[in-house]
C-alpha cells in the first residue's frame, strides 16, 4: 500500500487520510535556475510532529528546497509532497494547511496589525484563530496601532510568526526565521516553536545558520551541500555516534604511524601536535580503541569524549563530512 492514502479520482482533493510517516516527501528532486543546478538529485522524509532542521552554506539550496515545497518554484525533475499534497498540481490546498515565515517578511507596510489581521483572517475564512493571534502579539509584546512600515526587522519576524500561526497550520516552515533577532528575542521566539508548535503534535521545518539554535531545538537534522544532501539523521543518534578520541603517547609517533591510525575504521580525521593526537570518530569506538591499544606505540593517556553537534554540523557544511 502506498504511503499516502488513496485520492478521489479529482486530481485537486485532499488525501482521504493522514499521512503516517512524512510531512514532506521528495524523491530525486532536480530544481535548475537557468544553466546552473542548484538541487541535484534529493530525496528526503521529513517526519510528522518532528521539529526538522535543514542547513547549508549560502547556495547550497536551501532556499530552491523551501520555494519548491510552497509552490513558488516548479522542480526541474524530481517530484515533492507536503501533507499528502503534491506542490505542483495542489499548491492551493496544500498552502491551506503549511505556515511560512521567510527570511525577508514582506507585508502592506501601509496597514497596522489589527488590519492586517482582518486581511489574514479573510484569506483563511473558517480557520483563522483571532484570539490565538492576539495571544502571541502579546507576548512578543508588537504595538497594534503603529504602522508595520515602521517596524523593525525582528518585529517583522515575530509577527510573520503570529500570523503563520493564525490558521492552525499542521506544518510550519520557517527560511532563516530567527536571523533578524537580538539573542532575548530569539530565545523568546524559539521557545514559542517548542510550546505552541511542537508540543501540539505540530511539524517544524526550519533553515538555519546559527547552529547553536539547531542544537537547542531540533530532533532530526539534514545538511545540503552543493545541492545534494550529505547528512539527513536524528539529533540524537548523531551526538552518539560521534566521538573524540584523545591520545598522548610517551614519544611522538612517527608520520607513518599517523598515516595508518587515519586509515582505521570508523576514524574520520586526524589532528596531531607533537606526542597529541585527536582522533575524530564514528560509529564503534571500543573497538577503535582496542586497536590503537593493541598498536606499537606506548600510549600515556587515552581519553574519549563527545563531540558537540555544532561540531559535527559544521563538519558536514565544510563538506568535511561526506
Amino acid at each position: 500500500m502506498n504511503e499516502y492514502a488513496s485520492r478521489t479520482s479529482d486530481e485537486n482533493a485532499r488525501p482521504q487520510s493522514p499521512i503516517d510517516q512524512a510531512a514532506i516527501e521528495i524523491e530525486n528532486l532536480t530544481v535548475s535556475y537557468g544553466k546552473r543546478q542548484i538541487l541535484k538529485g534529493m530525496s528526503l522524509k521529513v517526519p510528522v510532529g518532528s521539529i526538522f532542521g535543514f542547513l547549508g552554506v549560502n547556495g547550497s539550496g536551501k532556499t530552491a528546497t523551501i520555494k519548491t515545497l510552497l509552490g513558488f518554484r516548479p522542480p526541474t525533475s524530481g517530484r515533492a509532497r507536503v501533507l499528502g499534497y503534491d506542490v505542483v498540481s495542489q499548491q492551493k490546498e496544500m498552502r491551506m494547511h503549511v505556515g511560512y515565515v521567510s527570511e525577508t517578511n514582506s507585508f502592506y507596510d501601509f496597514l497596522t496589525i489589527p488590519q492586517l489581521c482582518v486581511l489574514s483572517r479573510d484569506l483563511h475564512q473558517q480557520k483563522w484563530d483571532q484570539a490565538a493571534v492576539d495571544r502571541l502579539l502579546k507576548l512578543f509584546e508588537l504595538p497594534l496601532n503603529r504602522h508595520i512600515r515602521h517596524f523593525s526587522k525582528g518585529m517583522k519576524a515575530q509577527l510573520a510568526l503570529c500570523l503563520a500561526l493564525g490558521h492552525d497550520p499542521d506544518l510550519l516552515i520557517l527560511d532563516e526565521p530567527t536571523t533578524v533577532l537580538d539573542p532575548v528575542a530569539r530565545q523568546v521566539f524559539l521557545k514559542l516553536l517548542i510550546k505552541q508548535v511542537a508540543m501540539a503534535g505540530k511539524t517544524v521545518f526550519f533553515s538555519s545558520h546559527v547552529l547553536s539554535e539547531v542544537e537547542a531545538i531540533a530532533d532530526h537534522v539534514a545538511v545540503l551541500h552543493d545541492g545534494r544532501l550529505v547528512l539527513n539523521d536524528e539529533v540524537d543518534h548523531l551526538r552518539d555516534r560521534q566521538k573524540l578520541l584523545r591520545l598522548t603517547y610517551i614519544e611522538e609517533p612517527p608520520a607513518e604511524e599517523i598515516a595508518r591510525i587515519s586509515r582505521l575504521p570508523h576514524v574520520r580525521r586526524v589532528e596531531q601536535e607533537g606526542r597529541v593526537v585527536r582522533l575524530h570518530a564514528e560509529g564503534d569506538v571500543d573497538a577503535l580503541v582496542e586497536t590503537i591499544q593493541a598498536r606499537p606505540y606506548v600510549l600515556r593517556n587515552l581519553e574519549v569524549s563527545a563531540v558537540s553537534l555544532e561540531e559535527v554540523l559544521l563538519e558536514y557544511l565544510k563538506g568535511d563530512g561526506q
